[in-house]
């Protein structure tokens, strides 16, 4: 991971991650690891930066990838004691499963009004 990237997650410099969502900063750079696998969210996590995770974006597959022993930040964030990363991982999970469900209804009332259209 660029030294850069680590430093910014370590400290919650979210100012890293405004300046990649503007486009002044590669997008790449998220996808960079630490030597244990961990990436920024591990990272965040493990200096309890919350502000790093509500400034990512909602989609991230970051909030749930592993790293070497199979932990999530989820997990770095329980193990080192952060309650306000706990709670909103778990709230951001309530959430997307809640937009999920509505993606499928939607496409449910689609599809059956595509098959009322072709009849």
């Amino acid at each position: 991971m660029e030294p850069s990237l680590h430093e910014a997650a370590r400290s919650g410099e979210v100012g890293f991650l405004r300046r990649m969502k503007d486009g002044d900063v590669s997008i790449d750079l998220l996808l960079h690891k630490t030597p244990k696998g961990n990436n920024i969210l591990h990272v965040a996590a493990e200096f309890k930066q919350i502000e790093f995770f509500k400034e990512l974006d909602d989609q991230s597959s970051l909030f749930w990838a592993t790293n070497e022993k199979g932990d999530t930040p989820l997990h770095v964030a329980a193990r080192v004691g952060c309650d306000q990363v706990v709670k909103f991982l778990i709230e951001h999970t309530k959430k997307m499963l809640h937009v999920q469900e509505a993606n499928e209804e939607s496409r449910s009332t689609d599809s059956e009004a595509h098959k009322q259209l072709l009849k």
